[in-house]
């Protein structure tokens, strides 16, 4: 399966955006790697009332949504000054353009245990180590992801040292594949493409 493909299987996955849904989007995604809980006015709390992966604090400040989170998680990320988390190893991938700043990412082969280490801009994969790094991938049920994306999709997305080391979850898991970092970043880059589009660039 091409990344193409692979990326029109998971668009219908995800509430599909209007305009105003993008730029409430890319704006929250943005506040909240300030390292802070971002508000929204009530207009905004009603338009993503809906939405899967959006997690709230007591005050309904977003401190979680779409892979991007304040509370502590498997994936490390540094954006500037700020240390954040993400759910799942593609999540590291894909964020770097939605955000437009450079990630420093810190995780562990889910396999081995081994430090996974790599830094991830807006328009590539600068650096990973070890430089074998590949990520394992599902595509879930659409009803299950609208139920729990963590549960049903996060938990199965994972970084591994090499193709060796996800041997055993290959195993486990043979509804999955492997994707190597560069197919998995331009995954994100279409998947972003297609429920962004131009807004990536103007928004913000």
């Amino acid at each position: 399966m091409t990344a193409q493909e692979l990326a029109q299987r998971l668009e219908p996955l995800f509430p599909a955006l209007d305009e105003r849904d993008r730029r409430l989007s890319l704006a929250l995604y943005r506040e909240l790697a300030g390292g802070a809980p971002a508000s929204l006015p009530e207009e905004g709390l009603k338009r993503m009332r809906d939405w899967p992966g959006v997690y709230y604090d007591a005050e309904r400040r977003v401190i979680g949504f779409w892979g991007l989170s304040l509370a502590k998680a498997r994936h490390r990320l540094r954006i500037g000054e700020h240390e954040l988390f993400a759910w799942c190893a593609w999540d590291a991938l894909f964020l770097p353009a939605v955000l437009r700043r450079r990630i420093e990412v810190e995780s562990t082969c889910h396999g081995t245990g081994e430090a996974v280490r790599l830094a991830v801009s807006p328009t590539a994969v600068e650096s990973a180590e070890p430089p074998q790094l590949v990520v394992s991938f599902v595509v879930p049920d659409a009803e299950a992801v609208r139920a729990d994306v963590i549960a049903s999709f996060c938990h199965y997305v994972y970084f591994f040292s090499s193709e060796d080391a996800a041997g055993a979850w290959r195993g486990q898991h043979r509804e999955g594949f492997l994707l190597s970092l560069a197919e998995a970043f331009e995954l994100g880059r279409l998947l972003n493409l297609r429920r962004y589009g131009a807004a990536l660039t103007s928004a913000g």
